[in-house]
C-alpha cells in the first residue's frame, strides 16, 4: 500500500477512535496524528519524531508482537494498519 493510502487508513482509524470515545480531537491536530498518538500511548511507547511513516508503523508492530503475543515474528507497516483496523473495526 502506498503512503497516501496508509495515511487515509490511519485517518479513518482516528475517526473510529473518536466515535468510540477513546480519543478527542484537539484543534490543530489531525485524525491521523491523534490516532498515532493514541496507539503509541496505548502501547506505552514514545512516538518517534521526524521518522518516515513506515518506520513509525514498524515500531508499533514490534510492540504488538511483544505485548500481545501474536504469532508473527515481525509485522510490516501495512500489517500494523490492518491489525488496528480489524481490532477497532474500521471499514
Amino acid at each position: 500500500m502506498n503512503e497516501s493510502y496508509r495515511l487515509e487508513k490511519i485517518r479513518n482509524l482516528g475517526v473510529r477512535l473518536q466515535e468510540l470515545e477513546l480519543l478527542s480531537i484537539t484543534p490543530g491536530v489531525s485524525y491521523t496524528s491523534a490516532a498515532l498518538n493514541f496507539l503509541f500511548a496505548e502501547h506505552e511507547l514514545q512516538r518517534p519524531a521526524g521518522l518516515p511513516l513506515e518506520h513509525t508503523l514498524k515500531t508499533l508492530g514490534e510492540a504488538i508482537v511483544e505485548k500481545r503475543k501474536v504469532r508473527f515474528s515481525r509485522l510490516d507497516a501495512d500489517a500494523v494498519i490492518d491489525f488496528f483496523c480489524r481490532f477497532y473495526r474500521v471499514h
